[in-house]
């Protein structure tokens, strides 16, 4: 391990590792539970659900592995750690965010908090080293905003199914795709978010269509909440970069 790995560093790595540990304990806990039970019950979005958490278990790892092995020379606090590690916390969290038989709600959490942990730390880091402290400090709100807006795949026994179904299923994949790729900007760059209109625009109308659709139903307030709370850091987010200028 190099020296300009500093314990700061340290740190970040450490709770974005927590991250993996422990959703991936709750994934592995989840499919037991699913392979364990009467599999005669299940439809085609549990098979569907079932088959991308295992896909994304194997797809981060091996990611990872590829990305990561025979650089050990590289600096710990380089692109060859924190520019893979999104991507490969990317690709797991597609097996987080569907709802399967078995899930450990409590569990999620505490992984998805090491991740917000680690992002405080590096956002720490560049507001020492760069200053800027509003934009930075709200960068790393709107993008944690961003990724509590993500909607969970979850059953549903509305009319329109066949039609929420393969939308929720489409805005899920979209919102993860974004944010892992905002994600990767924060920790290769100062922590601070450019604010793109097309990331937020897709998860304006995604939510929006989501919450639609099975408002009857169920209102799911935590998805209604955290894009209130994401169009608003935008706007400020936009609005500061324009005072700036």
């Amino acid at each position: 391990m190099e020296k300009t790995f500093s314990k700061s560093n340290k740190f970040k790595l450490l709770f974005l590792a927590l991250y993996f540990v422990i959703l991936t304990v709750e994934r592995i806990i989840s499919l037991v539970i699913c392979f364990a039970g009467d599999m005669s019950r299940l439809d085609g979005l549990d098979y569907y659900m079932m088959a991308l958490t295992i896909l994304a278990i194997f797809g981060s790892y091996i990611f990872a592995i590829v990305r990561l092995s025979g650089k050990s020379k590289a600096p710990l606090d380089g692109e060859s750690v924190f520019g893979n590690l999104s991507i490969a916390a990317g690709i797991l969290l597609l097996g987080g965010m569907v709802h399967t038989e078995g899930s450990i709600p409590p569990l999620q959490f505490a992984s998805y908090g090491m991740i917000l942990v680690s992002m405080a730390i590096h956002t720490v880091q560049n507001v020492k080293h760069e200053k800027n402290a509003d934009k930075k400090w709200l960068s790393f709100a709107y993008t944690v905003a961003y990724s509590m807006a993500i909607p969970v795949v979850y059953h549903t026994s509305i009319e329109l199914s066949y039609l929420f179904i393969p939308i929720e299923i489409i805005v899920s994949l979209g919102m993860i795709t974004l944010f892992t790729n905002m994600l990767r900007r924060f920790y290769l760059g100062n922590g601070e978010s450019s604010f793109s209109m097309l990331p937020f625009m897709i998860a304006l109308f995604g939510d929006f269509a989501v919450l639609m659709l099975r408002w009857q139903e169920e209102v799911n307030t935590f998805v209604l909440i955290f894009i209130c709370v994401t169009t608003v850091l935008w706007f400020a987010g936009n609005i500061l970069s324009i005072k700036r200028k």
